[in-house]
């Protein structure tokens, strides 16, 4: 299955010559394998550095994850958990840490930072997860700042992946969040 998210996933994007904005759905049983084909086609696929934004897991996790698969100094990450439930942090240039993710403002001026700390003319932006965003905030707050969040992303002409689990085929948020991107790819288990 891993094998074929990454043919998925490259088949999806490789077309895309110009910054764009994706949204990425999948199952829970391939969010995982879905999140580390996303980066390793971005980083090395594309040879492009990024923003990979963490609210799942902390950035400990994220780093053991990736490092035999991605050049981990290609990102800058984001963890928006690794505080938030006391966990331990690690001093380096390559992670901001977060107090707590219910705070849109304080993670919209994180992304912003860290966008522009990145000096390649192309970069991109790999949130994880929208589906985390909406247990701590209200789906109209989170629909409100993923807008800003694709606004900001165009304007730095970024290329954005906004990762989350699918839901119910009626799910207005998602349905919201579609709009405001160019182009959905479902990884189902199929």
């Amino acid at each position: 299955m891993e094998k074929n998210l990454k043919e998925i996933i490259e088949r999806s994007l490789k077309n895309q010559s110009e910054a764009g904005i994706t949204l990425v759905l999948t199952t829970p049983r391939n969010y995982n394998a879905a999140n580390v084909a996303l980066t390793e086609y971005l980083v090395n696929t594309r040879g492009t550095p990024g923003v990979y934004v963490t609210l799942n897991k902390p950035y400990s996790a994220m780093k053991r994850t990736l490092e035999d698969k991605v050049d981990l100094r290609m990102l800058l990450f984001i963890d928006a958990i690794t505080k938030s439930t006391g966990g331990k942090i690690e001093k380096n240039d390559e992670c901001l840490y977060l107090d707590t993710m219910q705070n849109l403002t304080d993670l919209g001026v994180a992304i912003d930072q860290a966008i522009r700390a990145i000096p390649s003319q192309d970069k991109f932006l790999l949130f994880d997860s929208l589906s985390t965003l909406l247990i701590y905030s209200q789906e109209g707050s989170a629909s409100k700042f993923i807008h800003f969040l694709t606004g900001k992303m165009r304007a730095f002409a970024v290329n954005g992946i906004l990762l989350s689990l699918l839901r119910g085929e009626d799910d207005e948020f998602l349905s919201q969040l579609s709009m405001f991107c160019d182009k959905t790819i479902i990884l189902n288990d199929e």
